[in-house]
This record gives C-alpha cells, structure tokens and sequence, in this order.
C-alpha cells in the first residue's frame, strides 16, 4: 500500500534524505512506552503497515510455521522507503521477530520503497514449492509495478530472499500492461487455479464509477510461470461514491469460504480517496472466471482505516484468517519519542453468516493469553461493575429486550471519572421485512473517544472522533460481545462484527465500569491478558502451536 498518486518518485532514495534514528535508540523507547501493545504484534522498534506475505511454509523441524512480513521501516518510525519486516508464530499469538526480509535496491522498479504484496509457492517441472514474493516498487514512473523476489533454497525461516532482477517488473506501470492511463496500480491478490495464475491488482477507474465517477478497481491478470503476464480485465469495479467505496482500491484479496447455499467468493478491498485511507470493505458474490458478480457490500470494521489493508489466509485445518493494519493514533513527534507506530489486529477468523454477511472472529488461540480472571458475574439490574486494568479479554453476554436499551462500558477511567473512553451498545430497531446485508442489523456500537485524555496531553489521540455502525442482535435481542483492549490497542466484537480503534489515554488511567443493568440474563467474565513476546524479542524461539 502506498499513499501518493504523484507521477514521480514519492518517498526519498537515498538514505541522506531519510528521516533516521539508530535501532538501539528506537527499540529503547518502544520497549519503555507504556501505550505499546503487549499482545497485538508491533514492530520491535520503528514503523509498520500492511501486512503482506501472510503464508504458512515448513519449519526446519517440518511442522507448519505460519510467516507474517508487513510494510516495515527500520530506520524511523515515520512512513518512508518501506522494507518488508518479517514475523513468525506456531500458535498465532506468540511471534518471533526475524530480520528485514526485503529492502528497496539502490535502482530499479523498486528504488522508492518495496511495498505490499504476497508470497505464493511456485511450482517448479521438478514438483519443488519455491515461496516466492510478488510485491509493488515504486520508483519515478507513472505507476506502481509488479516485482518478484524467490527464497533463496536451504533456509526454512525465509530470511534470505533474491530479487529477479531480469524479469523485474513482471508487471509493468498501467499504461504499458492495461494500456490506460491510470492514477494507481498497486498490491495484489495471487491464486492458482486450472494450471495457470492469477492475480489482482488494485486501482481505480476513471469514468467506470455512477455517473461518470472514478471507481475502484481490482485489475485482474493472468500467467503461467509468475513472470509473463496478461491484463484480463477488471474483475470488479466500484461506484466510487467518496462516502464509501472510494476511487481507489488498495490491498485487494480474495477468498472462497462455505455459504449457507454453498461456496461463495469474498473480495476484500481498502477504500482510499485523495491521500486518504478510508476503510476496509467486503463484498460477496460469484466469480466466473476473472469476472465476479458482486451480490452484498459491507464494512469489515466500524473502526473505518483502523483496520486497513487485510490479507486472509487458508490454514492447514481449514479457517481462512485475516490480519488488518491498526493504524498509529499520533502526531509524528510522538511516534518518533517513543520508537514505534502501527500495530496489526489480532487474527481473526472469517465466516459467511445465515443472512450472507461476512463475520470475524478472534481466532481461538487469542484464549491461550488469558492469564488472572477478574469477573465472573451473573445477573440484571444490579449496579455496575468495576475493575481495573488496560490489558484484558471481557466477554459479556444477554438480551436486549426491547428497542432503546443498551450496555455502556466506560474504558480507561481516571481516579476523578473525569475522562474515559466509552463503548455503548444499543437495541436501535426491530427486525425489518425485506432488508438485506448489514443494512437488516437491528444492534447500534458507538464508541466516544471525546474525554478519553486531556486536550494538548502528550498521549492525546490525534482523532477522536466517534466511531459508529450497525452491529447484528439476536431475533430476540440477544447479545454476544466481546471487548480485546490492550493499552492503546481496542477491537470490540458483536456477533461477529468488529470495531477496531487506537485509543489516546493517559497509561495510568485505568477504570473499567461495565453498566449491563438492561441487559437481561446478563453473564459477564473479564481475564487479564498476557505478552505475546518472549523477553527480549529478538532471538526468543516460537512458542508451541496451540490447538483450534
């Protein structure tokens, strides 16, 4: 993912030109900032965004390693010249720190940052699986091109990787592969099906949009061997309303998962409209070919760009999982004061529900990180209920039996209650007949970030606006919801829809107040949660791998 429709190189090249401060310093600050999540994976120190390469590969002792790169600058915690970072985990929760897998070459197609991108098993005449990357360079041309890179043979981490220097690009900037003019061509979505390649690309339109509007675009190509390819057409185009689906697509990926009338085909896509990232939608239908028929459109989080850019996943025992981009909440000065910015989700299983919606979910193993329980607690119309921590797992569950009543959680309360973060959850409608989609949910989350720190406090959120949409209930009201918060870190889920948000509060305020009075047969449990990191970080051996 990049962030700039400019014709020239948009990001410095040469290292003179870059903002940069010594590892040792960085990862000093990022390990002393108590804001820093302790279990969503982070960078060990500098700056993160997408995540790219999400793949499962063979480790040295033959079990299954599952590998997570991701837009990474070692150099600052600012977004310049990005380099892919690299991650491993057994279990998805405990990670590894590897070294930068793939960095920007003095020259060539990607002189200007090695941007996001996939890794795909090439198979090879001798029947050998090669990992092989497929990424966007940038450099000073009117588009963003398709580059590849293949793991050097022998190394079951994948930390050696080299680039094709004769092939690259393999995909060349939009005017010379589709033969337009076009503001963007970048990240991609790569499967093999029927002998022979194919992959999408992200982009936008002009003029392919209502009335005449740019819409997003995922441009779809096909090959035989990764390195020749032809642009096919779009395989869906957006309406580019500015509201909602944008004028560029960013970060396409595609997946197939089980429907309740069978097998149904999801393109998630990140919506961006001039210069800004907006949010991450999905859409469901039937794919023929490089053609898909899109049927529903939805949100993946209510967060809008505070999960961006996901990359799904098939697992071994069958999920399909994503990973999604938290983006930082901060002014530059405080990035750079404490060492890093960005963090990703935590991995979440993806399903389509009875009414066709897509759903996600933590993965099960996030249950692994719960360490002390803190409540258990039945009942309704008691008085709230109060603890206290910034990394924890809350699980509350009931009915809300009639239109107009809700839950409130307040979120890192001060001692005075003078600022908080508060998450509510309301019963807004009845079932309606005939609506389809997101547009039936009968549930309304709100999330008010407008007192949750001091104006001008140096941990202060740069965006504290409200962050709202519809959620699904029960036919009877019931809910099920689910708060992850860790430190500056929040992903709320109900019923399989999710808010995500970076949150700005003061490290010492921690109150949790949870008003459930309205909620009947209410049960409430809440944990304390774990480190995801061994100490140390780098070096520190994968944990084992839990089970699903």
């Amino acid at each position: 993912m990049n962030t700039s429709t400019q014709t020239t190189a948009v990001w410095p090249t040469t290292p003179a030109h870059r903002v940069e401060i010594a590892p040792a310093l960085q990862r000093q600050r990022a390990q002393a900032d108590p804001s820093r999540p302790r279990w969503h994976v982070t960078p060990p120190w500098g700056w993160l965004n997408d995540p790219n390469g999400l793949s499962v590969h063979p480790g040295p002792d033959g079990e299954p390693v599952i590998h997570l790169f991701y837009q990474h600058n070692s150099h600052a915690p600012v977004h310049e010249l990005n380099e892919w970072g690299h991650q491993v985990s057994t279990d998805l929760v405990h990670w590894r720190d590897l070294p930068v897998a793939l960095s920007p070459g003095p020259e060539g197609p990607d002189a200007g940052g090695c941007w996001s991108g996939v890794v795909v098993d090439d198979l090879r005449s001798d029947g050998s699986r090669v990992p092989t990357m497929i990424y966007s360079g940038q450099a000073d041309r009117p588009t963003q091109t398709a580059c590849l890179a293949v793991a050097e043979p022998g190394d079951p981490w994948l930390t050696r990787w080299v680039k094709e220097a004769e092939a690259n690009p393999v995909i060349d900037t939009a005017r010379r592969s589709v033969g337009l003019d076009l503001p963007v061509m970048r990240d991609h979505s790569v499967w093999r099906e029927n002998g022979r390649w194919y992959q999408v690309m992200g982009s936008g339109l002009p003029g392919q949009g209502r009335d005449g509007a740019q819409g997003g675009a995922a441009l779809c190509f096909s090959s035989e061997d990764l390195r020749t390819w032809i642009y096919e057409g779009p395989l869906a185009v957006g309406d580019g309303d500015v509201s909602t689906t944008g004028t560029v697509w960013e970060c396409p990926d595609l997946a197939r998962l089980p429907g309740p009338g069978g097998e149904v085909d999801v393109l998630t896509v990140s919506a961006w409209h001039e210069e800004a990232t907006m949010r991450s939608m999905w859409m469901t239908g039937r794919r023929t070919g490089t053609r898909m028929e899109v049927d529903l459109v939805g949100r993946c989080d209510l967060g809008e760009n505070y999960f961006y850019a996901p990359q799904s996943l098939a697992l071994p025992d069958g999920r399909r999982v994503v990973i999604g981009w938290m983006q930082p909440n901060a002014v530059e000065a405080r990035r750079l004061a404490v060492g890093w910015a960005g963090s990703m989700s935590i991995p979440r299983r993806m399903s389509i529900a009875d009414d066709g919606t897509v759903r996600f979910a933590p993965v099960a193993e996030v249950r692994s990180l719960r360490t002390r329980r803190l409540v258990e607690a039945d009942g309704e119309g008691a008085g709230p209920v109060r603890l206290r921590g910034d990394s924890l797992d809350l699980v509350l569950t009931g009915r809300l039996e009639r239109v107009g009543d809700g839950v409130v959680i307040d979120l890192a309360v001060s001692a005075d209650g003078s600022r908080r973060t508060r998450l509510s959850l309301e019963r807004a409608a009845d079932p309606a007949d005939g609506a389809r989609g997101q547009g039936a949910w009968t549930g309304r989350l709100r999330l008010d970030r407008s007192a949750s720190a001091e104006p001008g406090a140096p941990w202060a959120g740069r965006e504290t606006a409200e962050l709202s949409g519809p959620v699904p209930l029960g036919p009877r009201g019931e809910v099920d919801l689910r708060l992850l918060l860790d430190r500056s870190s929040l992903e709320v889920f109900v019923s399989g829809q999710p808010l995500s948000a970076r949150l700005g509060v003061d490290p010492a305020d921690q109150g949790v107040v949870v008003d459930a009075g309205a909620l009947a047969d209410a049960r409430l449990e809440a944990w304390e949660m774990g480190e995801a990191y061994s100490a140390g970080r780098l070096g520190a051996a994968p944990r084992a791998c839990a089970q699903p």
